[in-house]
């Protein structure tokens, strides 16, 4: 049984191999590079869309809080109107009423 020693390789055979080889790693790391790249890209368009979505949700929202803030605000602004029409001297008194409390207030 001989041993082969570092120099007994035949560098002929074995460079064209590991060259080979080497190419083939250069190759699976470069498509790796890119597997890794296109994952990241979708990934941050994923977050782009629902970032977008949960801003466009966030809006409606408000928009539907807005909506029917201004519905209340009508409805209180039209049973006022009622009130006033209906017994004025009243709502005189109670605006009085209401005046004097601030102007206390206002004082101190």
């Amino acid at each position: 049984m001989s041993m082969n020693s570092p120099n007994d390789f035949t560098r002929t055979g074995s460079e064209g191999d590991i060259e080979k080889q080497l190419q083939q790693l250069r190759e699976d790391l470069a498509a790796l590079a890119r597997s890794v790249a296109a994952a990241g890209s979708n990934k941050a368009d994923d977050l782009k869309y629902k970032a977008r979505r949960a801003s466009n949700e966030a809006m409606d929202a408000s928009a539907q809080a807005l909506d029917s803030a201004r519905a209340q605000f009508q409805s209180i602004e039209k049973d006022i109107e009622r009130q006033i029409r209906t017994k004025p001297l009243q709502s005189v008194a109670i605006a009085a009423g209401i005046g004097f409390l601030f102007a206390l207030l206002s004082r101190r």
